[in-house]
């Protein structure tokens, strides 16, 4: 224990620099400069910092969540509800970051005679400083691109203070257990050259703000019309869940033939996938915008207790709500609907004039949006048995798509599958097929009757996801072969498909993405065209799909979205800025949590 006489000599001399005369200095130091056991004095440190760092992160992240989400404005009182939620988990999470940075220090200590303890500190604090701030930059793109210019600018210019805040706190906390166990006093007072702290807060402005300028999203102004030029037919289809090599090798084998003349007299490109959510790249690929710009960035949102404005942008506090308060009840868990979604769909832009168009089963279109034309919702197959409202538009439609949905899971002999019989047992056998074979069944059999209407009625623009091999792959028992022999019959019965439906069609993009299965796999996008779009294969970009269609579609060509893969293009009748945001406005009813019964009995959530 150190003895009375070092400690009334250190605080001699620490009230000489003026270290006591400061409320917040003395706050940390005063318990060590008391002649206790070091075990109690570091955990009495310990505390105070994760207390007084809890404090100004909590109100920093409530006030990042608030901008993020539009609650700002729509409910300034979520800020005090967010902070109440925050400042627990955070004073803690603190309070053991800095008894890992006591380590150090101490480590640093016991093997070497330092003599400038404050300098020594205040590179660890620095280095402490830094990390958060790195922290801050790289996971607060989604909630900087969200906001309004104002509330991006408030936040913006209390990050270098709050950072400067957490180094000094870090510093001086780090100098009271350097004293403590050094008995020594600093040479100097850092932190009293203005010069210092000054110099601080400008190098993290300086690194914030251009992080701030290339996160932020400006939305581009709608143009007042969109002028088309001659245009086709245009059909997309996208496939979760199949591998390259898969396909690859059917193709090579002539197991789907219309595939493969597709593939023969098209073009095949391949495309490198991000780690994202299913919901984030299908968007990305019918809008032509990445994620996060287009806004659908999970499935998920989560409204704490006290809040009135859904948290769907998260961050890195997603798992905090998932896994701790929404278990507690502390928060509610809902998922994201078509409202999210801040960018135009391919469907969407070509029924503007009002031709009608088709979309069957796509994400982010739950509850569906009423164009010319068909809407079937994300999860219809399921929402439709609850009778839930939102899964058709237009709504006069919706009895005729239920009947063929009871139609399709009564079948005779749909209530069984001999393939999946002999490779799973009963029940998980019959949880395949109905989570993801009959599903898929059903949203062919939607596509292909509307995709094959009269001349008058024929979509123009027709989108179709399958993603029942994603679904049956997630927890698949049954082995590799009998997985393949699954692969197989899915896409010939979609080959089939394709066969039947595409008379009168220009364009036709088939995109087989892997999925969960393979997480930042490659994938594979077959592009052909009635005029002709021979070549190697290339690399492409997912959100290059949209631009392709919208040029064969004879739509403007957007400065937000890639130029079409390389084929031959007839030039666009002209370049706009952007197709502007649709307007949405917040869904009404019990539509969100049956939306979420769908997806959880679809294995995603």
């Amino acid at each position: 224990m150190t003895s009375g006489h070092d400690l009334d000599g250190v605080r001699s001399e620490l009230r000489r620099l003026g270290y006591l005369d400061r409320g917040f200095e003395r706050f940390l130091l005063q318990d060590a400069l008391k002649p206790r056991q070091p075990a109690r004095a570091l955990l009495g440190l310990i505390a105070k910092v994760g207390l007084l760092a809890g404090l100004a992160l909590a109100a920093a992240l409530s006030l990042a969540l608030a901008v993020a989400n539009g609650s700002l404005t729509a409910s300034p009182l979520d800020l005090v509800a967010l902070f109440v939620h925050l400042f627990p988990p955070l004073a803690l999470a603190t309070g053991l970051a800095f008894l890992a940075l006591c380590g150090v220090i101490l480590v640093v200590i016991r093997f070497a005679h330092v003599r400038r303890i404050e300098t020594l500190s205040l590179v660890v604090a620095l280095a402490a400083g830094a990390g958060v701030l790195a922290l801050a930059l790289r996971l607060g793109r989604e909630v900087l691109s969200e906001g309004r210019l104002e509330q991006v600018a408030v936040l913006v210019l209390a990050t270098p203070p709050v950072v400067y805040l957490l180094i000094k706190l870090v510093y001086q906390g780090l100098l009271s257990l350097a004293i403590r166990f050094t008995e020594e006093a600093p040479l100097g007072r850092l932190f009293s050259r203005r010069w210092l702290g000054l110099v601080i807060v400008l190098a993290i402005a300086l690194l914030t703000l251009p992080a701030v300028v290339l996160a932020r999203r400006v939305p581009a102004a709608a143009p007042a019309t969109l002028p088309t030029g001659p245009g086709e037919r245009v059909v997309l289809v996208g496939i979760d869940g199949v591998l390259p090599e898969e396909i690859d090798y059917l193709l090579t084998l002539g197991e789907l033939p219309e595939m493969s003349r597709l593939a023969r007299g098209g073009r095949v490109f391949s495309y490198r996938r991000r780690r994202e959510p299913p919901a984030s790249f299908w968007t990305a690929v019918a809008t032509g915008v990445p994620g996060p710009d287009h806004g659908v960035t999970s499935l998920d949102s989560f409204l704490p207790w006290g809040c009135r404005t859904p948290l769907a942008k998260n961050g890195p506090l997603r798992a905090w709500w998932s896994r701790v308060e929404v278990p507690l009840g502390l928060a509610e868990y809902r998922p994201v609907l078509a409202n999210r979604r801040r960018a135009f769909a391919v469907w969407e832009l070509a029924s503007r004039g009002g031709d009608p168009a088709l979309a069957v089963n796509w994400w982010a279109t739950y509850p569906a949006e009423p164009i010319p034309g068909l809407v079937v919702a994300h999860g219809a197959y399921q929402l439709l048995r609850e009778k839930a409202g939102g899964a058709v538009e237009p709504q006069a439609a919706q009895a005729e798509v239920a009947a063929l949905a009871g139609a399709v899971g009564a079948a005779p002999g749909n209530d069984r599958d001999p393939r999946l019989a002999a490779a799973l047992p009963p029940a998980t056998a019959a949880g395949v097929l109905d989570r993801a074979v009959l599903p898929d069944r059903f949203y062919r059999e939607v596509f292909a009757r509307h995709l094959a209407a009269g001349t008058a009625a024929a979509p123009r623009a027709a989108a179709l996801y399958l993603p029942g091999l994603d679904i049956a792959a997630v927890g698949w028992p049954g082995g590799d072969v009998a997985f393949a022999d699954l692969v197989r019959s899915e896409l010939a019965a979609t080959d089939r498909l394709l066969a039947g439906a595409l008379d009168g069609v220009g364009t036709v993009v088939l995109v087989l993405d892997p999925g969960r299965r393979r997480e930042e796999g490659e994938g594979r996008i077959l592009l052909w065209r009635r005029t002709g779009c021979a070549g190697a294969p290339a690399v492409t970009s997912p959100e290059a799909v949209a631009a392709a269609l919208l040029r064969a579609l004879g739509l403007p060509q957007s400065a937000e979205l890639p130029p079409p893969p390389g084929c031959r293009w007839e030039p666009p009748p002209v370049i706009v800025a952007g197709y502007g945001e649709p307007h949405r406005g917040a869904p009404q009813g019990p539509e969100s949590e049956e939306y979420l019964r769908s997806l959880r009995s679809l294995g995603y959530l």
